[in-house]
């Protein structure tokens, strides 16, 4: 199992091209467990991922990981502990899957060592824990988008980090290979304990997988908690704008957001 961090947030303030997006966050990640950032369009959430991941520096406020400011700590020294994987991570053109799988490695490498045996293993381990062993020749442009995104998820896990944070890495997959993913994120998780934040478009998903759901309206944390404590029809409304209701999910008991929309069928429309 994987250690447990402490990985906290306080006061975090953040943005890009001189726009305040992320205004006094303060939050501390469950470790080993599956969190959820979500919230509506525009409210933050890729931004926070990435200011927690150390890809935007704040405009104040601090990250810390077990009481170090991740600010201090050498990029490869934080890279051993955090993997990142971003929305739309650009593919190197002609590279296999294999390779770039093994790009993962980087951050345990010396600059003149060569592959270690640990490598080749971590390597392999990555591919067979997403299903993509039998992939390994292939050129990463001949793949579908469910297998491209399962290639680039193994690269994070070659990684072999403590904590990942992974940005909407269900995005324009449909909903076969939505589940498949999230179903071995799940797996790794429960059965490695690595530490995952990710930020989910859909909200059903998200309250089925997480363990602990963060919640966004516009740049502010609004509530915090297990999906059955979070995601309420009051909670849809004041940051969706959804008037919705909230069921059990049958399948997974977690909390089902059922749209009631501008219309409905009844006797009266037929």
């Amino acid at each position: 199992m994987k250690p447990t961090h402490i990985y906290q947030a306080d006061q975090i303030v953040a943005g890009y091209d001189n726009k305040t997006v992320i205004l006094g966050v303060s939050l501390v990640i469950p470790s080993n467990q599956i969190s959820v950032i979500i919230g509506a369009n525009a409210c933050g959430k890729s931004t926070l991922l990435k200011t927690l991941a150390r890809l935007i520096k704040p405009a104040s406020g601090q990250i810390t990981l077990d009481g170090k400011p991740i600010a201090n700590i050498p990029s490869k020294q934080l890279a051993r502990v955090v993997g990142l994987l971003p929305q739309s991570p650009i593919v190197p053109e002609g590279i296999s899957v294999a390779d770039l799988v093994g790009r993962g490695r980087f951050p345990h490498q010396s600059l003149f060592g060569g592959w270690t045996k640990k490598d080749y293993e971590a390597v392999a381990e990555a591919m067979r824990i997403m299903d993509i062993t039998e992939l390994a020749n292939r050129n990463i442009d001949e793949l579908s988008g469910g297998q491209r995104q399962r290639v680039w998820i193994a690269m994070a896990l070659a990684q072999q980090t403590d904590i990942l944070f992974l940005d909407e890495p269900t995005t324009f997959l449909d909903i076969t290979y939505q589940v498949e993913i999230l179903d071995l994120l799940t797996e790794l998780n429960r059965k490695h304990g690595t530490t995952i934040v990710m930020v989910l478009h859909d909200i059903n998903l998200s309250a089925r997988y997480a363990d602990h759901i963060f919640a966004l309206h516009q740049g502010k944390l609004v509530a915090e908690g297990e999906p059955s404590k979070v995601v309420t029809s009051s909670l849809v409304k004041d940051i969706f704008g959804l008037d919705c209701t909230v069921i059990e999910d049958p399948i997974s008991g977690s909390p089902l957001v059922v749209p009631i929309g501008r219309y409905h069928v009844n006797e009266n429309t037929l």
